[in-house]
Parts: C-alpha cells; sequence; structure tokens
C-alpha cells in the first residue's frame, strides 16, 4: 500500500489447512508508524463470485502493526485480501489489494 509515493503497510491473503479458511493481512511498515500517531484500519477479503467483501474487520484510532481478517469459507472461491489504512488527517484512506487467488 502506497501513500504519497512511499510504502507505508502491505495486504496479503493467507489459507489456513487446518481451519479450511481463508484471512486477509495487514502489516503497518515500522517507517510509516514511527512518524505517525494513531490511523483507521479495515481488512478483508474479496470474494469475486459473491462480488463482496467477507469477514472484513476495521479498527478506529489504532496504532498496532499487524491485523487480521476473521476467517471466510471462500476457499472453492477466486479471492484477493483487500486492505486500507486512513492517516489521521487524511480525508480519504489508501488501499491495496493483493493478488487473485483461484
Amino acid at each position: 500500500m502506497v501513500r504519497g509515493g512511499v510504502t507505508v503497510a502491505s495486504v496479503k491473503q493467507f489459507y489456513s489447512a487446518e481451519c479450511e479458511r481463508n484471512y486477509g493481512y495487514l502489516w503497518v511498515w515500522e517507517s510509516f508508524r514511527a512518524g505517525h500517531g494513531d490511523y483507521d484500519v479495515s481488512i478483508g477479503i474479496y470474494s469475486y463470485s459473491q462480488d463482496e467483501i467477507v469477514g472484513k474487520r476495521s479498527w478506529t484510532n489504532s496504532n498496532d502493526q499487524e491485523y487480521w481478517s476473521k476467517g471466510t469459507d471462500t476457499v472453492a472461491e477466486c479471492t484477493a485480501a483487500i486492505g486500507s489504512l486512513r492517516a489521521a488527517g487524511d480525508p480519504l484512506p489508501n488501499q491495496a489489494v493483493s493478488s487473485k487467488r483461484c
């Protein structure tokens, strides 16, 4: 995820064989965290067949480094993780999506 030409976070999708679920994961880079206070974050799984974001979780006024979506029952679908991060003072969030997995 890029903000003002600088990478501030990474978005990935993980599959848990044990749970048979997909998870979205967002990692906020330390270089961003060091220079900013609280920020708003969301992470979920985009289902191409359902055309919606599932398992989405959101945090307001957070300053943690890693965030996980809820597990989703989308293993048989084409999916991608989608995340957003809005720094304090920014009117809109920056977004990123992982690669599509089928």
